[in-house]
């Protein structure tokens, strides 16, 4: 069960910064982005995963490997359309 719990909430967790990410693509504007708040969460993401592949806990990898992705996007969409 807690198996389960841990992948949903990866799931969840993971999801809600792809529309973020998305829309800073596809509208070039990321004026209501802020980039050292994008570049902390970035940093703690990247700490999760190193975590989560220290202690092999695949939800924690498999979902912090996604978000890792996610934020790489916002960051690099704030750094491109300043």
């Amino acid at each position: 069960m807690a198996l389960y719990v841990g992948y949903l909430a990866a799931f969840i967790g993971t999801v809600c910064w792809i529309p973020q990410a998305w829309k800073a693509w596809a509208t070039r504007d990321t004026s209501g982005l802020s980039l050292s708040s994008n570049l902390m969460f970035l940093t703690t993401v990247s700490l999760w995963l190193a975590y989560g592949l220290m202690i092999g806990d695949w939800p924690l990898i498999l979902a912090n490997i996604c978000a890792v992705a996610a934020m790489l996007c916002i960051v690099a969409a704030k750094l491109r359309y300043k």
